[in-house]
């Protein structure tokens, strides 16, 4: 239950920041403060926290002693951009001393801080060992209780609250500022602190408490909210006691007024400045605590001697002890998606299906485990050619980039598809990693690449080259780009080596100028791969074994390209080159200020992009922002970023929701929302147009013109068969009706209407007589209204189509099938009775080799190929195995610069004009029919025992699935 004391009286505070400050009352009180005192003024702190959490709007104001302001036993908490000088890193919590923005959790944490201090006199991580002993402690440890005599003053169940409130696990502190509030508003009721203003009665005098029973001072820490604490006043006490109290609802809002002027921001021309303080604060706790660590300057100089500093190990590589360095870069990497690819719930959800089911039969009823590594006594093997499934398809082939660590700690057990042996080895990768691979794309990764795997060094580690046909054993090459000397490119092919990183245990860490360091400086070799596309290219390209039916035939290529980005970009690149311009790399789009940032401007009212206060201002691919390399820089220089901004959002629970919508922005004006760079980005990437409508009788054309401006890539890129960007149009005859409409969805969690998913079997148990699954992750799909009709078809490529439906840039799938329907006079398969309602009930599989990519089937070319919507499925919910498809579409997406017309031709009858047209351009990362299939999928094999921390996908995560306008225009026709 809430406190119900009065407010504390305004007039006490007047003269803002003339009043003492609890920083200025904790140095001139030493010692601990009486409890009552100390309980009242953290309450009135609670209750102001507690109400800045119900706002809930805006960036969170950093809490420190020296913006709260006591007079008496009562405190208010004033704004900090007010406050002079530096936050000491001593009142800041760990995460924001290695550089995290300020938040809700960080102020409960400081008032723990607070609270500590004034109960006990001390520190809690004091302990005379320095300040960096102090931040060691605080970072690892929880709070030392507090001494027997301090203990023994207090009411049972303060030192408990006190010591939660700085529990070393974040998870066992209290959720809510309110909850503190609830509990210290007991302390404060039964020490009879109901007086009004100033110095109640109680409030610094005489207890109202009966003496209080000895607590010990090695109290336990209780789990849970602080309302299960069974030590204090319980609700029900509190409304026996004094029903003077008020009940919640009554209670009225903190502050009808601010404080005094001088303590109080000044509306909207400081919008900006708080928009910036949470991240400002968390860099300057890191800079103030590096800073403070340093040794003083000496006078005078004897001879050159070296720090303190500790060369880093391979046990020192997680993004929390470069932090301690690169506080920034680590705040900005835990804000990307890099630092969540192997925590992605559908690549996990994949990465098994794949490994489960394909190969899966009686002799091996656990899957093959297709793209995992293995031993030759664990494999599954080929029926007929008795040669290896397991691991024919590239060993780790998903795992070497979604957590490359593994290649270093090889925590993952070999595949066991037969059954028997480590139940552990078909378990999900995210249950069988260690922790440095559990980071994903990380600092450890990345910095210990020193360049490309070359295949002439035969070295142990290559990546995934080439895969293995398990029907002729012929191994075929996925790097076509070896033969060129351009090594590395798809498929893992970065070389890691800790030695260009890490200093050896016999080597003197200290660098050219004789500065110690921490690890080893980038060569100009290495520095170079680092800041190339070639980089990125050696997992931005993905190649899945099987050769492409369309490929092979076309480009002779003995593989199928899932991704295609690094591809893409070397394409676009030549061209900018042939035109004698310098094509940006992937890192300075994805690594830099690109698309832009957010300019102070005192009289802007801000959007979706920019807070109030400031205007978004573009930037150049290859602009980076000025800064400090590491804490201890001396000077800044140029720096990237690390925030890898991309398209997609975290599904993963373990990705925090607040992420998403910080409102923050960093000190170079980027802002840190996820959402928010994921905007920006996208509305960089596109000029979206209406061409010219033409009425001619009873038809109207209206030209949609869209072209790729911003990518140097084809877009949508990376998993392009799952990422959709299409257009809704809108056409309205001069009464308002609606002439025509198509790619309108209602909620995010709505699928697209060109085609209706009648069912999806997700059922791994319905198998054929030999155990092998029949029809599992196969769907009865029909044309829905939206269906598209183009001509020519969009997927042979092109940059004019005429039709109508459905305009969708993403790629696809397809299916070697052959007609058991009727074969028509233009060779497409036709239905038979029977066979008109669902699109696959015409067609039955036609035999795909993967070896050479011949689809044999009684239809020819690209009529023999159906369109499928899974990554790993069957040909329909009955029939067919499931597999990985036998061509992919990649020429939906848009090229660079090149502009796209879809020319509707409609039919509008007697409808009058004028007619208004409006069209937007939508984007949302993954369809919802995928995020449910694979919940069902996953509630199934978690009901199988398979999942041993869950399921990996579950419905919630539709949850997170947003549709973002991109772009809106309009434009009249028919004009009389």
């Amino acid at each position: 239950m809430r406190r119900a004391r009065p407010r504390a009286d305004r007039a006490l505070f007047e003269g803002g920041l003339g009043r003492p400050t609890l920083q200025a009352m904790l140095r001139s009180e030493r010692g601990p403060v009486p409890y009552r005192r100390a309980v009242s003024i953290a309450l009135d702190v609670a209750d102001d926290l507690a109400e800045a959490e119900a706002r809930a709007s805006g960036p969170v104001d950093p809490l420190g002693p020296d913006n709260v302001l006591v007079a008496n036993d009562r405190a208010i908490v004033v704004p900090s951009d007010a406050r002079e000088g530096t936050l000491s890193p001593m009142w800041c919590p760990p995460a924001q001393v290695d550089g995290a923005p300020f938040d809700h959790a960080a102020n409960r944490y400081v008032l723990g801080l607070m609270l500590y201090k004034m109960l006990t006199g001390s520190h809690p991580f004091g302990g005379g060992g320095g300040l960096r002993q102090a931040l060691d402690a605080a970072r690892t440890s929880d709070a030392a209780p507090f001494k027997a005599e301090v203990a023994e003053g207090l009411p049972p169940g303060l030192q408990a609250l006190t010591l939660r409130l700085l529990h070393s696990d974040v998870s066992k502190r209290p959720e809510t500022a309110e909850s503190v509030a609830d509990a210290l508003s007991r302390f404060h009721l039964d020490a009879g602190g109901l007086g009004v203003g100033g110095v109640g009665a109680g409030a610094l005098g005489g207890s109202a408490l009966p003496p209080v029973a000895p607590v010990r001072a090695n109290v336990t820490i209780a789990a849970g909210p602080i309302s299960e604490q069974p030590t204090l006043p319980s609700q029900d006490y509190v409304r026996r006691n004094h029903p003077e109290a008020r009940a919640p609802q009554q209670v009225k809002p903190r502050r009808a007024e601010g404080v005094a002027p001088a303590a109080r921001a000044s509306g909207t021309t400081r919008a900006w400045v708080r928009a910036l303080l949470p991240i400002a604060l968390g860099a300057a706790c890191a800079t103030a605590a590096v800073t403070q660590l340093q040794p003083p300057a000496k006078t005078t100089k004897t001879t050159a001697t070296v720090g303190t500093v500790s060369p880093i190990t391979e046990r020192d590589l997680t993004a929390e002890d470069c932090a301690s360095c690169h506080a920034r870069q680590a705040s900005e990497w835990r804000r990307s998606v890099m630092g969540h690819a192997v925590k992605s719930p559908l690549f996990n959800a994949l990465e098994s299906l794949i490994q489960e089911q394909v190969g899966r039969d009686f002799e091996c009823p656990n899957g093959a485990g297709i793209l995992r590594k293995t031993t030759a006594q664990l494999a599954c093997r080929d029926r007929q050619t008795g040669l290896p499934v397991s691991g024919s398809g590239g060993e780790h082939w998903c795992v070497n980039c979604h957590a490359p660590s593994e290649v270093q700690e090889q925590a993952m057990p070999p595949w066991n598809g037969r059954g028997g042996g480590d139940p552990r080895s078909i378990f999900p990768v995210r249950d069988l990693i260690g922790e440095r691979a559990n980071e994903g794309i990380s600092c450890g990764f990345c910095h210990q690449v020193h360049g490309p795997v070359n295949p002439q060094a035969r070295t142990a580690y290559q990546g995934n080259p080439t895969w293995t046909s398990f029907q002729t054993g012929r191994v075929f090459e996925s790097r076509p780009e070896d033969r060129t000397g351009v090594f590395g490119i798809a498929n893992s092919g970065y070389d890691m080596q800790s030695a260009s990183f890490l200093f050896g245990r016999s080597e003197a860490p200290v660098g050219p100028d004789g500065s110690q360091l921490a690890h080893r400086l980038p060569d100009e070799a290495q520095r170079r791969y680092l800041k190339s596309s070639e980089f990125c290219g050696s997992c931005h390209d993905v190649r899945l074994f099987g050769s492409d039916v369309i490929g092979a035939q076309q480009k002779g290529e003995h593989f199928k390209r899932l991704r295609n980005a690094y591809s893409e970009w070397r394409d676009w690149a030549a061209i900018e080159r042939r035109q004698g311009r310098e094509p940006a790399t992937c890192q300075g789009c994805h690594m830099s200020e690109f698309p832009g940032v957010c300019e102070k401007d005192a009289s802007s009212e801000g959007d979706s992009l920019c807070p109030p206060g400031t205007k978004w201002s573009k930037r150049a691919p290859g602009s980076f922002p000025e800064g400090r390399v590491a804490s201890s820089s001396a000077n800044a220089t140029s720096i990237t970023t690390h925030y890898l901004t991309g398209v997609d959002l975290p599904l993963s629970h373990e990705y925090p929701k607040d992420l998403l919508d910080e409102e923050s922005l960093d000190v170079a004006g980027i802002p840190i929302s996820a959402k928010a760079r994921r905007e920006a980005l996208l509305k960089a990437a596109f000029d979206f147009q209406l061409g010219e409508p033409r009425l001619r009788g009873d038809r109207l054309e209206v030209p949609v013109v869209i072209e790729n401006v911003g990518g140097g890539h084809r877009i949508p890129a990376g998993f392009s068969q799952e990422r959709e960007i299409w257009v809704h149009l809108t056409v309205k005859d001069a009464t308002g009706r609606v002439v025509y409409e198509v790619g309108r969805v209602d909620r995010a969690d709505e699928d697209l209407r060109d085609k209706i998913f009648e069912r999806v079997n997700t059922d791994p148990s319905f198998v054929d007589n030999q155990g092998r699954p029949q029809g599992l992750f196969g769907a009865d799909v029909r044309d829905g209204p939206d269906h598209p009709q183009w001509s020519p078809p969009p997927d042979l490529g092109g940059s004019r189509f005429v039709g109508r439906g459905l305009i969708n840039f993403q790629n696809g799938f397809l299916r070697c099938v052959t007609c058991i329907g009727t074969i028509a006079a233009d060779g497409t398969c036709q239905p038979l009775p029977g066979q008109e309602r669902r699109r696959a009930d015409r067609f039955d599989d036609g035999v795909y080799d993967p070896d050479t990519g011949t689809c044999s089937s009684n239809l020819q070319g690209r009529n023999a190929l159906l369109e499928t919507y899974f990554p790993v499925g069957a040909l329909d919910s009955t029939r067919g195995l499931p597999k990985a498809p036998d061509a992919i579409i990649d020429t939906r997406s848009m090229p660079p610069e090149v502009p796209i017309t879809y020319a509707y031709d409609l039919q509008v009858g007697r409808a009058r004009g004028p007619f208004s047209i409006k069209a937007r351009l939508l984007f949302r990362a993954f369809p919802p029919f995928l995020v449910r299939a694979f919940a069902e999928y996953e509630a199934a094999m978690n009901r199988l025992g398979r999942r041993p921390s869950g399921p990996l996908v579950d419905p919630s995560m539709l949850e997170r699935l947003e549709i973002v306008e991109v772009a809106k225009v309009e434009r009249t026709a028919g004009v009389p």
